[in-house]
């Protein structure tokens, strides 16, 4: 730390890098492009204010949050503050997204009501996208744009027409240039192919709101099934007794969950967290119990060998 007055105090931009855990690279790439220029230079050396590394530590939280620094970079420090204490004081609804490119909206049909985000808007491409005069106006919160090639300035572009929305690129080819500048500006650039679980996953992080629950999962086995299965296990390794196991578990939590979604000693914003851990739990089960299957069928297999 420096000074060039009694009054104010600088900061290196390794300093600020750690103040604020921006890399020193990033800061260089918003001072290019967004003009966030440090207070005072001495030679190459960058020296920023006690003000700016405020102003950058709210950025990061911000950023962190899926909010596009194009959308950030103009407001006051005021400002900033505000839509901090917007996200901190208010729940998260599930986030809204919209899904831009063929191989997305393929996956999507794929997966059917399987689904733990809530689409609200799709374009088969971003020529469909640009087309649509009601595109600007979709209350999203995350737009999933697939390209076979990554262009790294059309997706920012695009991102400062949405700048609600955390805007997330998923390409099947990209130059390392371009893979460079989507760093340097913070845009999420993800290399397909993807699983819809990702998508799901990336969504979640990117928006920092909760995933739309689905419905619960029925049951494949009852207990006298299972108890049979974990009787009759031949397999080496006892996979199918283990499978069994935790199936029982997770039966037993998801009817706990369920138990407590009604109980008057429980806060009542509590009630939608337990509807979702129930829910969560039996699709958990419904997984396992694929792989039981797995198991079921090969046996039968090797008795029909025999």
């Amino acid at each position: 730390m420096t000074s060039t007055d009694e009054t104010e105090d600088l900061y290196r931009i390794g300093t600020v890098t750690k103040l604020t855990g921006i890399a020193v690279e990033r800061l260089r790439a918003w001072e290019r492009r967004y003009g966030l220029t440090p207070v005072h230079r001495s030679g190459k050396t960058r020296f920023y204010s006690a003000q700016q590394v405020a102003q950058l530590q709210q950025l990061k939280r911000l950023v962190d949050a899926g909010h596009p620094i194009s959308s950030l970079i103009d407001l006051t420090n005021q400002q900033l503050e505000q839509k901090l204490a917007t996200s901190r004081g208010s729940a998260k609804a599930a986030a809204s997204v919209g899904l831009i490119g063929p191989n997305l909206l393929v996956l999507e049909q794929r997966q059917g009501t399987q689904t733990r985000l809530e689409i609200n808007a799709r374009w088969a491409n971003l020529v469909a996208y640009h087309e649509d005069e009601e595109a600007l106006h979709a209350p999203l919160d995350v737009l999933l744009v697939q390209v076979p090639v990554l262009k790294a300035q059309e997706i920012l572009d695009l991102q400062a027409q949405q700048p609600q929305a955390a805007v997330i690129a998923i390409y099947q080819f990209a130059t390392p240039q371009n893979l460079e500048i989507a760093q340097e500006n913070s845009l999420e650039a993800l290399a397909w192919p993807l699983t819809w679980a990702d998508l799901e996953r990336v969504v979640a992080t990117t928006s920092g709101a909760p995933l739309r629950a689905t419905r619960s999962a029925p049951r494949r086995y009852s207990d006298a099934d299972l108890i049979a299965i974990a009787a009759s296990d031949g397999d080496p390794g006892a996979c199918p007794a283990h499978l069994v196991s935790l199936i029982t578990q997770l039966n037993a939590f998801a009817d706990y969950a369920a138990s407590l979604n009604p109980d008057s000693t429980n806060p009542s914003e509590l009630s939608a967290t337990y509807e979702r851990v129930h829910t969560d739990a039996t699709q958990a089960r419904a997984q396992l119990e694929l792989a039981l299957d797995q198991f079921a069928e090969q046996t039968e297999n090797l008795k029909m060998a025999n």
